[in-house]
């Protein structure tokens, strides 16, 4: 039997990877929300492994938890329903679901990336190339959709589209070939703040090292380094992720919601101009 007085009880959280500074501040602000309602939150990590998602999401249900807010991996969330039927809240964040009546919030990915190609092409730059990682993943999907979408709109064509960036090293490694190349590009886009590292310090040691670059997502590093990129508030998605799922708890019985949060440029000298040196 699920608790009917709601002002107590326990939630769990499915992030991707737990290592992750993003998932740790959506967590952070997830917490916060159940704390002040007296819920104990339970926090696992998938580690972009479908399998170990599902058996997390089924070990979470034997608790009896009352909600669930989940970052999926996973390409199919049927298996899920029979969750819904005997009573389980389940809200998604960052990636939305497949096929499942469930609430969901998302960060304007697409329209984030097509902020810093149009920031790009008003600093004057049409030889703009994409380094990022795997497009099986939604946000990598939706970011590169929103890329190629501005520039086609623009009459262009990507000079380069890079999608095995998998980490730093990668990244260097891939923008050391872009920037070594005949035509190198003038300008480079990177869709995950876990690459600025290695796209960077590809630029410093290249022959061009005035390369233009703008990133997804906000880091440390990026403002260290002085990096222009498109900011996600991941502490308003985790935040705005609980709130749904306590209104469900408490009774909310509207058709499922998709809430898309604004992304904003914050430019800081790397994609201003035909490009800086970074620090």
């Amino acid at each position: 039997m699920r608790r009917t007085d709601r002002t107590g009880g326990g939630i769990g959280v499915l992030a991707a990877d737990l290592a992750d500074p993003f998932y740790a501040a959506m967590i952070s602000a997830i917490e916060e929300v159940s704390t002040a309602r007296s819920f104990t939150t339970l926090v696992a990590g998938s580690g972009e492994d479908p399998a170990r998602e599902r058996a997390l999401l089924t070990s979470f249900v034997e608790r009896r938890l009352d909600g669930l807010v989940v970052v999926s991996a996973d390409h199919e969330h049927e298996h899920l329903r029979p969750y819904l039927d005997i009573g389980t809240r389940i809200v998604f964040a960052d990636r939305p679901p497949r096929r499942l009546p469930v609430d969901c919030v998302l960060a304007g990915h697409a329209d984030g990336a097509a902020q810093a190609v149009r920031h790009l092409l008003g600093q004057g730059h049409t030889a703009i190339a994409y380094v990022g990682h795997s497009p099986a993943v939604h946000t990598a999907a939706e970011r590169l959709r929103g890329f190629r979408a501005e520039l086609g709109a623009a009459g262009l064509e990507p000079h380069a589209v890079r999608t095995d960036a998998t980490d730093s090293a990668a990244a260097f490694r891939v923008t050391a070939e872009l920037l070594a190349a005949g035509t190198a590009p003038t300008a480079i886009f990177a869709d995950n703040p876990r690459l600025v590292g290695g796209v960077a310090r590809a630029i410093a040691t290249s022959r061009a090292p005035r390369t233009a670059l703008v990133a997804f997502d906000d880091s440390e590093l990026a403002e260290v380094l002085g990096v222009t990129v498109v900011a996600q508030d991941v502490r308003e998605l985790g935040g705005e992720a609980a709130r749904l799922l306590f209104a469900r708890l408490d009774g909310e019985r509207s058709r499922p919601r998709q809430l898309v949060l604004p992304t904003t440029l914050i430019p800081r000298g790397s994609g201003e101009g035909l490009g800086v040196a970074l620090r």
